[in-house]
């Protein structure tokens, strides 16, 4: 390596150097070293630099032993006098070389030589120590660098993982943000709805107690002898629903929004009327002006009151009269049937209900064990308890179950049913015994009775029954006590019950509310609510959750009490919290009417549309019911704060997973639905939802449920309970089902028997309810048969398993040969008693599935299929006898068509269902989806079912006062338009204007054709109307002129006017309704004839300022609006206004609407210093109605901003878009279109203002919006499009 110096250092060994090879190294290294520091000039320079150039360039030394390295040592280069060459006059004669080695050899051997080489070979020895430092740094600095990379790894992992959470931690910001958001806006909307309810109950209350001042006024006139006059009240006939129009003389709906005047529609939301708080806010010193203290403490200690239980035999299609008869008054009791029984029968018939007599005997002289004494009397108490009246005819003696009749029928319990007692006297003057005695005694003594006594004729006596009996079963159906139908033939054709008497009486329970009731009633009763408190925390925790929710599942095998929990938690709801909305539906089994999905749907709407005011009309469609019934859950949940839904047993329903595919959709906001189902047959889309396990029952919870069932029975096993846990192990003998059963057949069998000895373990052999049921089914057989009435236990329930229901007693009476009261009813009580037969809708079924299961088994074996056909062909002829008109009831209706499908008899099917009455009792209880799959099953399509039916009923025309009288053609008209109707509702409105047209002129032929019954067939209006636009988009030729349209409107105006007179409030109606149809229908000049004409009638019979006055000044201004004469509608809305604002509050809704069209027409005018106070007035109403953050307000904003841009104001109108806008993306999301269409307004007034760049931001964001919404197939439910000046004021705010 080369020094400072440029010298190479030679290896170590090496001889010592000569001298003149110390020279010629010397001349190297001077050669080498020209540029070193050195005193004065060196003259060798040159000489060196040839001496370098003659060099070998090999690099070794001189003498070849140094291997290839040149070692240099440093030389001092003496001056120039000491190397004794000569001066500059003598260099021509001496050779420098020469003088050079001679001076070497002296200068080498200097010590300073040695000392440059120790400090060479020091220095060599640091630079090797600092080059191994150097080494080592290197090395450790490159594991610091390795370790810095490592730490650097692990920090930037902790940095993504930091600004994960920082990611959730905002979404979860936003997310709260967006709960309190939701949860201010529910505040405000409770506020806003306890706003409207407290103004709807304080008119509500007024109104109460105005009546209630002139009923006092009425009974104080009364007592003092004077004679009120009757007052027509239905002078005034009801708005037509059929207009669309909830409220009379409103032309749109109670949901419909109000237009934006900007030139980019806005959409209003919907908000709803009247009462829409669901929990009580009532205060106790109360809350409504204009009412006293004493009158709201009376109001509230009424509407707080808890109303009693409905009765059993209320809910029931049976009317039930138990007769109390000892053996010497059987003559009135037979005297009662023959003569007056039929009588009775059609009065319970006309009302859809059945008349039973019940009256059991006994002779006196039979000897009864303790055991049939026993089901006896339980059958009588039983019976009683079912019973509507309680009938009692008494003579001289008694038998020996007249005490206890007397006891349960009326001692007990006086006020639980109405009672009559008939005491006859004896001619010969015979006295009676202590025990009749007695019994007449104790009657009296409890008053409230009616007591017929004195008579000594039995026909006598009972002439006098029947005319209470009458009474009774009127105040029992709701029946008025004077009866009306020969009036109400003359008047008006038997119009509201025409066709329903043909068929044989009303329609009972037409959408089953009841049928469900008594299901409800049926489970509440059982004592077993063992592990329920823990369910009942999961449902609690679901209803009250907050949120989108989809159902709740109840899920557990058949037997586990799922229904029974459902049940009590409904029971539980209603009493902590009355005024919530609960609808519920028990599903029976699969072939019974409440498994048909459509009925369920049809009746919760009625029950929905009940919490609105004024409701449509129900449809029959079941397409039209499935798809309203999710809008209709929507729209009443937000009105009344939420909805409950409970449906039981939804795996039963006929076709569960297409007719109930809006469970899978969400549910809207404020409804919670809650369901059960079987765990083996639940589909599997359902087993998604949040899911409660209804697990059998532990060890404890079967003994403590024993016990309960038999502290019920009054009954005790003893120490047999441990046999029973002992067996009780597997989750099929630990189900409350079984255990109950169990239980309850143990406690019978001790009761009469006094121990259970062997038979317990006869028993305990069963190991599930299937088994369970086959024994106890078999035991009762040995128990209730006798050699008389052997084998009518398998035939009652061979009859009831292969009917679509159950039947009645009575169809069990006529069906079965030999069959007698006595038995029927202890049957029918033992086995109800066991939990294998209920009573339901007056009909007798099995209780639970397992049962049909055992009952399967049990009765029929192997010969199923050859005794189902022939038991379905023995109800097929009992209930073909019941065809004819005048006695096809409900039940023959139910049963009939149902047997004739499930034996597959196409031809009696159809002869069947093209009967009318058929037809009728089926529409008129809303079962058109039944009816159409009988069509369907023989093949026939729609237009050949119209056909059919349409010529069935022009042969029931022919036979016109045949059937005793009973065929009439007011009748036939009504069978007519219940037809129409049918077809109407289907959309077959091609077929149903001839039926409608034809109930016309029979109407009209059959009675006066100026007769106001007449004038009210308003149906085939809006039908015409449809029917002629169906016409015209085919392409059909028309059939009429353009004003067949309005001809039957024209004429029952015409029959009003001549029925009612020339002028009069009613007529002004008729007068306003008929002027919209005509506008509707383009005829400008008609309708403005008749809206004058309207407004001058009621002018003249109503005062100048009543609200009917308002309405036509309204209706007229809106067309004048409409047609662009604003000078005429001005004036007519200002006087509108003041009538209105007179009358209501500046926040009510007719007000408001005035101000809002008024508002628009001072626009159009371009009158903008009018409009803008009529749009900040609006704004001011809808902020008080609705709070500052609801989206009407943000409407009105954006109508004031639209006024101040075409008044190039903007600077005020910018502030009032972005209020707007914060207010819809706040309460309607921010990808909302209303979000996009205030953002195109924002865009338009930027680039009027020249500010193009925030113009274009705006533009793109509301296109992005609408795109989005158009990638995703989202379609807004739009009330109305209000953008354009172009729609139709009218058919906006027209009112009827």
């Amino acid at each position: 390596m080369a020094d400072i110096f440029g010298f190479e250092k030679r290896t170590l060994g090496r001889a010592p150097l000569s001298i003149q090879d110390s020279c010629d190294e010397v001349a190297i290294g001077s050669g080498l070293e020209a540029n070193a520091s050195v005193e004065g000039d060196c003259p060798l320079m040159s000489a060196s630099d040839s001496l370098l150039d003659s060099m070998p360039e090999s690099g070794n030394d001189l003498d070849g032993s140094s291997h290839g390295v040149i070692k240099r040592i440093p030389v001092e280069i003496k001056p120039r006098g000491k190397l004794g060459i000569l001066s500059q006059g003598s260099r021509k004669d001496k050779k420098i070389g020469g003088s050079l080695r001679s001076a070497l050899s002296v200068d080498l051997e200097n010590p300073e030589v040695e000392k440059i080489r120790k400090e060479f070979e020091m220095y060599r020895l640091n630079k090797e120590n600092d080059i191994t430092d150097m080494k080592k740094k290197e090395t450790r600095l490159q594991m610091e660098n390795k370790r810095l990379r490592a730490e650097l790894l692990v920090l930037q992992k902790t940095c993504t993982n930091l600004r994960a959470e920082r990611d959730k931690a905002i979404e979860a910001e936003h997310q709260s943000q967006a709960r309190a958001a939701a949860f201010q806006s529910d505040r405000d909307k409770v506020q806003r709805n306890f706003k409207i309810f407290r103004e709807n109950m304080e008119l509500q209350l007024q109104t109460m107690l105005r009546d209630k001042r002139n009923l006092e006024g009425k009974l104080h006139k009364i007592a003092h002898g004077y004679t009120l006059e009757e007052t027509d009240i239905s002078s005034r006939p009801d708005f037509d629903s059929s207009l669309g129009s909830p409220n009379p003389g409103d032309w749109w709906t109670a949901l419909e929004s109000e237009p934006s005047i900007s030139n980019v529609s806005q959409v209003q939301q919907s908000t709803f009327r009247g009462p829409e708080l669901a929990h009580s806010m009532m205060e106790p010193d109360g809350p409504f002006n204009n009412i006293n203290r004493e009158d709201w403490s009376t109001v509230l200690a009424n509407m707080t009151q808890v109303l009693p239980p409905v009765p059993e035999h209320s809910l029931s299609s049976v009317l039930r009269i138990y007769i109390s008869s000892p053996r010497d008054t059987h003559v009135e009791v037979d005297i009662l049937n023959k003569e007056y029984f039929p009588r009775l029968s059609s009065l319970c018939q006309s009302a859809g209900r059945t008349l039973l007599l019940i009256h059991l005997t006994v002779d006196d002289n039979t000897t009864l064990t303790p055991q049939v004494l026993d089901r006896h009397q339980l059958t009588r108490r039983c019976q009683i308890n079912k019973s509507a009246i309680f009938l009692a005819f008494l003579a001289d003696s008694t038998d020996r179950f007249t005490s206890l009749e007397y006891k349960y029928g009326y001692l007990d319990n006086p006020v639980s049913r109405s009672s009559i007692f008939c005491f006859r006297e004896t001619k010969s003057g015979r006295s009676s015994n202590n025990e009749a005695r007695e019994l007449k005694l104790k009657v009296r003594e409890k008053g409230g009775a009616k007591i017929i006594d004195g008579y000594t004729s039995p026909n006598r006596g009972v002439e006098q029954v029947v005319m209470e009996v009458e009474k009774m079963i009127k105040n029992e159906l709701g029946v008025d006590h004077k009866s009306d139908c020969e009036e109400g033939e003359e008047e008006g054709g038997g119009e509201t019950d025409g066709q329903e008497q043909i068929c044989g009486g009303a329609v009972w329970d037409p959408l089953g509310d009841y049928e469900q009731m008594e299901a409800f009633n049926y489970t509440i009763k059982s004592s077993c609510e063992l592990g329920f408190e823990r369910h009942y925390e999961r449902l609690n925790g679901h209803v009250s959750s907050a949120g989108l929710l989809p159902p709740l599942l109840i899920l557990g095998p058949s037997g586990s009490g799922k229904s029974l929990l459902l049940s009590k938690w409904i029971q539980l709801q209603q009493e902590k919290m009355p005024p919530t909305l609960v609808l519920y539906h028990f599903v029976g089994q699969e072939s019974s009417i409440s498994a048909d999905p459509i009925v369920m749907i049809r009746r919760l709407t009625a029950q929905l549309m009940q919490q609105v005011n004024s409701p449509p009309a129900l449809t029959a469609d079941p397409v039209r019911l499935v798809e309203e019934f999710p809008r209709w859950l929507e729209k009443v949940s937000e009105k009344m704060g939420g909805v409950i839904l409970v449906l039981d047993a939804i795996d039963n329903f006929s076709q569960a997973e297409v007719h109930l595919k809006w469970l899978l959709d969400p549910l809207p906001v404020d409804v919670r639905m809650i369901v059960s189902c079987n765990d083996k047959t639940c589909p599997q889309a359902w087993r998604s939802w949040p899911t409660v396990r209804v697990e059998p029952l532990s060890n404890k919870n079967v003994k403590e449920l024993i016990h309960a069932e038999l502290a019920t029975l009054d009954a005790d096993i003893g120490s047999e309970d441990g046999l029973i846990l002992t067996h009780c192990r597997t989750p099929a003998t630990c189900s409350p089902l079984y255990v109950m059963v169990l239980t309850r057949h143990i406690a019978g069998y001790i009761r009469h028997e006094g121990k259970i000895g062997s038979y317990l373990d006869v028993l305990l052999t069963c190991t599930d309810c299937d088994s369970l049921y086959a024994k106890v089914l078999d035991l009762s057989r040995v128990a209730l048969e006798t050699h008389e009435s052997r084998g009518f236990l398998k035939s009652i329930l061979r009859y009831i398993y292969v009917s679509r229901s159950g039947l009645s007693e009575l169809e069990l009476i006529d069906i079965i040969p030999n069959l007698t009261w006595n038995f029927l009813s202890i049957f029918t009580e033992v086995l109800s008693d066991h939990m294998i037969l209920k009573y339901q809708g007056g009909l007798l079924m099995f209780a639970h599935d397992q049962v049909k299961t055992a009952v399967q088994d049990y009765c029929f074996g192997k010969d199923e299929t050859r005794l189902v056909s022939q038991l379905r062909q023995d109800l097929i002829k009992y209930f073909c006898h019941s065809l004819s008109p005048g006695t096809v009831t409900c039940r023959v209706a139910d049963e009939l068509p149902w047997l004739l499908k499930q034996e597959g008899d196409k031809e009696s099917l159809e002869s069947c269902i093209v009967n009318l009455c058929i037809f009728q009792r089926l529409y008129a209880r809303g079962r058109c989806a039944e009816l159409i799959s009988y069509w369907q099953f023989i093949a026939a399509d729609k237009n050949s079912m119209a056909q059919a039916y349409f010529n069935a009923t022009r042969k029931m025309e022919e036979l016109v006062g045949q059937y005793n009288g009973l065929i009439t053609l007011p009748r036939i008209a009504d069978m007519y338009e219940s037809l129409g109707r049918f077809l109407k509702d289907l959309g077959l409105l091609n077929q149903a204007v001839p039926s409608l047209q034809r109930a016309l002129e029979i109407r009209e032929i059959s009675l006066d054709p100026d007769h106001p019954v007449v004038a009210r067939h308003e149906l085939a209006e809006p039908l015409k109307k449809r029917a002629m636009s169906i016409r015209k988009k085919v392409k059909t030729p028309r059939v009429t002129s353009g004003q067949i349209k309005s001809v039957v409107q024209r004429r029952a105006l015409q029959l009003e006017e001549l029925a009612i007179g020339p002028d009069s409030p009613d007529l002004a109606r008729s007068l306003n309704e008929l002027g919209v149809l005509h506008y509707l229908q383009n005829d400008f000049e008609a309708a403005e004839s008749l809206f004058k004409r309207a407004l001058e009638m009621r002018e003249s019979t109503l005062s100048a300022d009543h609200l009917d006055v308002a309405q036509s000044l309204n209706n007229l201004a809106a067309l004048y609006n409409d047609r662009r004469q604003y000078d005429k509608a001005e004036p007519l809305y200002d006087r509108a206004l003041q009538i209105r604002v007179k009358h209501h509050s500046v926040n009510h809704d007719s007000v408001a609407s005035v101000i809002k069209h008024l508002a628009l027409l001072y626009r159009k005018q371009g009158k903008f210093d009018k409009a803008e106070p009529m749009y900040k007035k609006a704004i001011e109403i809808r902020e008080k109605s609705f709070g500052p953050e609801h989206p009407s307000v943000a409407t009105a904003l954006v109508n004031l901003a639209v006024l101040y841009s075409q008044q190039n104001k903007y600077t005020e109108a910018d502030p009032l878009y972005k209020r707007a806008l914060k207010i819809y993306e706040d309460s309607l999301g921010p990808h909302h279109p209303r979000v996009a269409e205030t953002l195109r307004n924002l865009a338009v007034m930027k680039y009027e203002m020249k500010d193009f760049e925030t113009a274009a931001k705006f533009y793109k964001r509301a296109t992005e919006i609408k795109d989005s919404e158009n990638n995703y197939g989202a379609k807004i439910i739009s009330r109305r499009c209000s953008s354009s000046d172009t729609n139709s004021t009218v058919k906006n705010i027209m009112q009827f």
